[in-house]
């Protein structure tokens, strides 16, 4: 029996378009409209919740839920694209709250407020031109694909870790022999951390002569055991396409107050949030700029 109350239900207030446009998704994990759009519904007063519980945050969690309810169109954003997570969250806080947000930002010491325009940032956000395929100095061709949401939350949670256990290490009564033992297991552990997060975005190697390479496990032994200069040339090419979703630094007008200051007529401040800070009531708190 058909809910009497269905035309109340919440319905897609923008659809925004995938800065990937639909690339390296896993079969039947989207669904785009003709457009290359997903739809995108405001969320709810338990997605709110949601959004602002720190642990959840921390781990991803939360923003998967979040996605999963108010973007059906995407059926596991574990598996979405990161270069796709800011267009999306864009377009919820637009479909939530509307199409404008406050931020505060600061130049020459004195505070700034200004109004941003989310639809209009949300075209500032680069999409498409990713590039797959770089040619290395020793001949070999690498073949990339973007991280994933899991592999980027997978990462900032080990760094966290780390991060809290080196704080743990300094501040402890350990000797200073001891402590030189932790701190190297820590960086140990980083950089293995790194070196995987290469190794599982390099999808295929060709060599000069013979069959491509698709095997994970050769892959990773290769990326572990190239020199350096062949690391930076692949790390290079990674970081160029890792620009692709981002969104841009803007240029705010110096107040009065801040020209007499002595800065300059226009500055840039890059739009930086955070899930539980960006994610707030309509008349909620500013947001920062920095």
């Amino acid at each position: 029996m058909s809910n009497p109350l269905s035309n109340y239900f919440r319905k897609p207030e923008i659809y925004v378009k995938l800065p990937s446009q639909g690339r390296w998704y896993p079969p039947n994990t989207l669904q785009m409209n003709d457009q290359g759009e997903v739809g995108v519904m405001p969320m709810t007063a338990r997605d709110e919740l949601i959004i602002r519980t720190p642990d959840a945050l921390l781990n991803g969690q939360a923003t998967v839920d979040v996605i999963k309810s108010c973007v059906p169109d995407i059926k596991d954003p574990w598996q979405m694209p990161a270069m796709d997570l800011d267009s999306i969250l864009l377009g919820l806080r637009i479909a939530s709250y509307g199409e404008n947000v406050e931020f505060t930002t600061s130049n020459s010491g004195i505070i700034q407020e200004i109004k941003v325009n989310l639809p209009q940032l949300m075209t500032m956000v680069g999409s498409g031109g990713y590039n797959d395929t770089v040619t290395i100095s020793n001949g070999l061709t690498i073949i990339t694909k973007p991280i994933d949401y899991r592999g980027v939350t997978k990462s900032a949670l080990r760094t966290y870790e780390e991060q809290r256990l080196m704080k743990t290490v300094t501040d402890s009564d350990l000797s200073e022999g001891d402590k030189i033992e932790k701190f190297s297991k820590i960086f140990a552990g980083l950089s293995d951390l790194t070196v995987n997060t290469m190794a599982n975005m390099i999808v295929e190697v060709r060599p000069v002569e013979g069959d491509p390479v698709v095997n994970p496990v050769h892959i990773k032994e290769f990326v572990y055991n190239m020199d350096t200069k062949i690391a930076d040339e692949i790390r290079n090419h990674i970081e160029s396409n890792n620009k692709i979703g981002g969104i841009p630094p803007i240029t705010v007008a110096s107040t009065e107050e801040q020209l007499k200051a002595g800065a300059p007529k226009t500055y840039t401040a890059n739009v930086s949030f955070d899930n539980s800070n960006f994610f707030v009531s309509r008349s909620s708190r500013s947001q920062n700029l920095r």
